[in-house]
């Protein structure tokens, strides 16, 4: 049962933003993780940004393919189920006004309902302290610009078949672990200095929100967290035993990304894009 006070917040919030929004995300998604966990640590009321999951397939390659759902208005407004109409960059999240704008990308998806949240709403996720603040956009961007698109299975599927890139196992691929640990090794070495509990001292921060997809994505890469980052290793144990944060890894499939392309259309494709 929401308090007067709650309620009344919520109500602010709705009327404020001029609805609620709708966010279009998948579990699957490493990018609508930075965002629900965004939503959940930040304590955004479920009213004021209402979730739909898109649905999900994967093409002749194997490359994950994210859909509209199906029955939902905007769907039927479209006439298609193919995220290109909705979204020209193809991608989710995105976040759905009530006046039919809509906004993608992650960080700009977060800022923007940061913008619109009433003061007083839930936990704040950026230090007071102006240092601080950049040094959570510091991690957060180094996981979103510098390692992220190095994860990206579709791109190193279509890198093996299309442009010539040596063929190795997608989730362990050498470019793949490059970047990992190259970007971590940096990160770990930030961290030394500015973490506590957490990335950025002893609160959980927009850094944290960005850091824990990318662990998953390492640990499905087959990264051995503890004994090659330990500073970063023992910050995600801590995030671990924060609730609202295993509750949501919950959801999105456990603590290591779930595989989310097809194996066997894979190999099929790279044998016929790169015959020995």
């Amino acid at each position: 049962m929401k308090s007067k006070k709650q309620a009344k917040q919520t109500k602010n919030l709705e009327f404020d933003s001029g609805g609620p929004f709708r966010l279009f995300y998948h579990p699957a998604s490493s990018a609508s993780l930075r965002v629900i966990l965004y939503l959940r640590c930040r304590q955004v009321p479920p009213s004021f940004v209402q979730l739909t999951s898109t649905e999900f397939t994967t093409d002749d390659r194997g490359i994950p393919v994210f859909t509209m759902p199906e029955g939902d208005p905007e769907t039927k407004k479209l006439g298609t189920k193919n995220l290109l109409a909705f979204n020209p960059e193809g991608r989710i999240p995105i976040l759905l006004l009530s006046d039919g704008r809509k906004m993608t990308q992650s960080g700009p998806i977060i800022d923007y309902i940061e913008d619109c949240l009433t003061t007083g709403i839930g936990r704040v996720l950026l230090p007071n302290d102006p240092w601080e603040r950049a040094e959570v956009r510091r991690i957060a961007w180094i996981m979103a610009a510098d390692t992220q698109p190095y994860q990206n299975i579709p791109f190193i599927i279509q890198a093996i078949g299309e442009w010539g890139m040596v063929k190795a196992a997608p989730l362990t691929h050498p470019l793949r672990l490059h970047f990992v640990r190259r970007e971590f090794g940096a990160v770990e070495k930030i961290m030394r200095q500015c973490a506590g509990e957490f990335s950025v001292g002893d609160e959980i921060s927009l850094a944290d929100c960005f850091l824990i997809p990318q662990i998953r994505n390492a640990l499905l890469a087959e990264i051995d967290l503890s004994t090659e980052f330990p500073t970063i290793s023992r910050v995600w144990e801590n995030l671990l035993s924060v609730k609202i944060i295993s509750s949501v890894l919950e959801e999105f499939g456990g603590i290591v990304q779930p595989l989310a392309f097809d194996a066997n259309k894979f190999e099929v494709y790279a044998k016929r894009n790169n015959p020995e």
